[in-house]
């Protein structure tokens, strides 16, 4: 696997499995619950990589720390990009071989779009 094709399969990734794996697991599609899902089940249950976070009241440090190569590296930070993109909030990411840094902004963003709302059918 070439390191872009990695990048979008976690872009693909962080869009379409993160939001449900939050919400099943945190009954909520928030920031907090997002980065507790990081730590507990991505990291802790399915030992993808040692996971480490800090708060200085306006911005989360989030700190994925793995031994999987640059590949890995890109995906992750792909993802984790993905997701919380999707909760409207500004993710900047540094990443080399074995770690991954994402700085995540407490508010959302004014230049990324909104989350989107869930839109259900009613049968007629």
């Amino acid at each position: 696997m070439t390191e872009e094709q990695a990048r979008e399969l976690g872009r693909k990734s962080g869009r379409e499995a993160g939001p449900g794996l939050v919400t099943f697991w945190y009954k909520k599609f928030d920031l907090e619950n997002t980065i507790k899902a990081i730590g507990k089940v991505t990291s802790e249950y399915g030992r993808n990589f040692s996971f480490d976070s800090s708060f200085d009241g306006k911005v989360h440090v989030l700190i994925m720390r793995h031994e999987s190569g640059k590949n890995a590296s890109a995906y992750y930070s792909e993802s984790v990009k993905a997701v919380f993109g999707m909760l409207g909030l500004d993710c900047r990411m540094e990443e080399n071989e074995d770690q991954v840094t994402a700085y995540v902004d407490a508010l959302p963003s004014s230049t990324l779009l909104p989350p989107l709302k869930l839109v259900t059918k009613t049968p007629r």
